[in-house]
């Protein structure tokens, strides 16, 4: 019998403070219905007319029932493939707004690029090294990575010696990791940029969650894949701690933006559904620190007698796969 146990310690904490500085995190939250709120303020709700009824973005069946409803729009889940998704949901045209919009940069600027650093030595190295060791005998991989912020993990790429590229739809953050140095170039994925079998391995962190079509999104990037090479993903885990701590209250269910909600069994389907072979599927997290943070700071309660354990608690989350990222690494055949 063959038990997946993982060591704690194997645990990599992780500097909040340099991670969300200077009150970013706050920030998101506060901000997070900002592609909205003109809408809300002018008819109270989002009008109907502005809504297009999605068919399930996996196995596009039409039967799903009512998960929860937030910031205005409802989450459903799918009752042939049980993925949870935003029905209805805005157009392609208004997401495209949203994201090169000045307030979504801002909202990014915070985060992204007064961490950068630190992302690329606490992030960026891990995610190469996980990639590193499915690619044995590759000195130099091609590498892309599709969504790629300020460039952290092309730039952790770049340093260990692989042909690294990145594209991103938000023009701050790609100016951003121009200005480093980085080969990133502000392109979608689907604009035709790259030939089939281009890339050793290519990667999507924190990307699927946010696209009406996420299936042609992992088939086009498995077209671009050489034989063998490996796609490794992130997305927010539905079936996490956070979600069975805070209910609609975690933050990644943040419905305005975050349009397809996975857990390990639905994601491993998709990957299955578009010809890929999964070889590992965890997940990580920061479920504990955003619980205190949320009892904290939006409730008054005082967390700090439990502050303390909140690594040992993610790592038993992360263990159990309920860590509220979910990490997928796949291969073509």
């Amino acid at each position: 019998m063959n038990i997946p146990y993982r060591s704690i310690d194997d645990y990599l904490p992780i500097d909040v403070a340099a991670l969300r500085p200077k009150g970013s995190y706050g920030d998101l939250i506060r901000q997070r219905t900002h592609a909205i709120d003109g809408l809300i303020a002018q008819h109270g709700r989002i009008p109907a007319d502005l809504l297009i009824e999605r068919r399930c973005p996996t196995c596009d069946a039409n039967h799903w029932r009512h998960e929860l409803a937030k910031d205005h729009m409802d989450l459903v889940r799918c009752q042939t493939c049980d993925l949870v998704f935003v029905n209805p949901a805005f157009d392609e045209a208004h997401y495209q707004q949203v994201y090169a919009s000045e307030a979504y940069q801002k909202i990014m600027q915070g985060l992204g690029e007064s961490s950068h650093d630190y992302r690329v030595q606490r992030f960026g190295a891990e995610r190469v090294t996980i990639m590193a060791r499915h690619l044995p005998g590759l000195p130099t991989p091609r590498y892309l990575d599709v969504g790629c912020s300020t460039g952290f993990v092309v730039e952790a790429a770049r340093d260990a010696g692989w042909d690294a590229t990145g594209v991103d739809l938000n023009p701050s953050a790609v100016a951003f990791g121009r200005a480093r140095g980085l080969n990133l170039l502000p392109l979608a994925l689907g604009d035709g940029a790259f030939a089939p079998a281009s890339f050793d391995a290519i990667s999507l962190f924190d990307v699927l969650e946010h696209l009406l079509h996420p299936r042609a999104t992992l088939e086009q990037a498995a077209r671009l894949l050489r034989p063998g090479g490996i796609l490794f993903l992130y997305v927010p885990n539905y079936d996490s701690a956070s979600r069975l701590l805070m209910g609609a209250a975690a933050h990644f269910i943040w419905p305005t933006h975050h349009l397809n909600y996975y857990t390990p069994i639905t994601m491993a389907d998709l990957m299955r559904q578009v010809g890929l072979s999964v070889e590992t599927v965890t997940t990580e997290g920061l479920d504990f620190v955003d619980f205190f943070w949320n009892r904290r700071e939006l409730h008054g309660e005082d967390t700090s007698a439990l502050e303390p354990l909140a690594d040992t608690l993610q790592f038993l989350a992360n263990a159990g796969a309920y860590g509220k990222n979910l990490r997928v690494l796949a291969r073509t055949a």
